[in-house]
């Protein structure tokens, strides 16, 4: 038997297991990830301008200061802004976020049409809409991670070393 002859709310009950089963661990994945790449780069940025701002009182403040701080603190900075150009924090927490949204929406439009199909009257046409919309969700939902991946490998690139000038 078919499942698309099979009790309609068993039929559409599938679809929605397969939904459960390949875009919500999606959807997770993406709400478990969003937090560290905004912490990090929150830190990042914080330190990198309160280093930035003692540098002038490090260097006023004595002798001792000038030798262990100034360096230690110019050391921190370029070592954080070199980390965050390299790993991209505040790009990845953007890309990351609007990915998670993105799919909000989709399983959002996918549950109302769901809704609607568990109350049609054709059991056949409800199957039809039910089936079109899970796959429309599938199709969206790979396309979707497919490319922030994509983005997200297109931005990590080794430091580049200039030649020194002659």
């Amino acid at each position: 038997m078919r499942s698309e002859d099979a009790d309609p709310r068993a039929s559409i009950e599938e679809l929605c297991e397969i939904k459960r089963q390949y875009v919500d661990p999606l959807a997770k994945w993406y709400r478990t990830h969003t937090t560290w790449p905004r912490v990090v780069f929150r830190l990042a940025g914080t330190s990198v301008i309160v280093l930035s701002l003692a540098i002038p009182f490090l260097a006023s403040a004595g002798d001792v200061y000038q030798k262990i701080g100034v360096p230690i603190a110019s050391f921190i900075i370029a070592l954080v802004s070199a980390l965050n150009a390299f790993y991209s924090w505040q790009k990845t927490w953007e890309k990351r976020v609007s990915a998670q949204l993105v799919l909000e929406g989709l399983s959002a439009i996918w549950e109302t049409e769901i809704a609607a199909a568990k109350r049609a009257t054709d059991s056949k046409e409800a199957y039809k809409k039910a089936f079109e919309a899970t796959q429309d969700l599938i199709e969206k939902a790979k396309m979707l991670s497919v490319a922030e991946t994509n983005a997200f490998f297109a931005t990590v690139k080794f430091p580049q070393l200039s030649e020194p000038k002659k």
